[in-house]
């Protein structure tokens, strides 16, 4: 298996499991955190991964590499500082899904970095790695239960194996 075929396919799982993650933070159901109070969050979690990722990757020097490190825990302080004074506790289950919303779509986009990266095409990598609707609506429907109506589970489950299908047919 291609090497951009998994990183691919690494991203697809990424991006499923983080729109259950945004449903949770922001639905009345779970968390209740306002969309703008959200998009804080998940920008931490994305300063989080993109600035760990270039402090691995990156062949600076020390003093640049603790620059980074102290612009992260500012940008973490900050928001997390704004975030609790707009009246959200902060708590694990905040913290959880609201950093890891941005933790998950950062680590999908940095595989999709690296599937282009490794040869892919665009052609054949983005239906590839749009398969997340599937997983997206299968961790919707056995963790979080949202089970459509018994007329609507064909038309749900079809759509989204057509889906799965159209990736396959393109990444070969």
């Amino acid at each position: 298996m291609s090497n951009w075929l998994i990183y691919g396919l690494t991203s697809a799982l990424f991006w499923g499991i983080y729109a259950n993650f945004s449903k949770i933070v922001t639905s009345d159901k779970f968390l209740k955190i306002q969309p703008d109070l959200s998009s804080l969050l998940m920008f931490t979690g994305l300063s989080i991964v993109f600035i760990g990722y270039f402090l691995i990757k990156s062949s600076l020097g020390m003093n640049y590499k603790l620059t980074a490190i102290a612009l992260l825990a500012a940008i973490i302080f900050i928001l997390l500082f704004l975030v609790s004074k707009s009246g959200v506790a902060i708590s694990w289950p905040v913290i959880l899904f609201g950093l890891g919303q941005g933790v998950l779509w950062s680590l999908g986009m940095i595989f999709t970095f690296l599937a282009f990266s490794s040869g892919a095409e665009a052609a054949k990598l983005v239906p590839l790695y749009n398969t997340n609707t599937l997983i997206a609506v299968l961790i919707g429907m056995a963790f979080l239960h949202e089970v459509p109506a018994p007329d609507e589970r064909i038309k749900v489950i079809s759509g989204a194996l057509l889906i799965v299908l159209g990736g396959i047919l393109v990444s070969k």
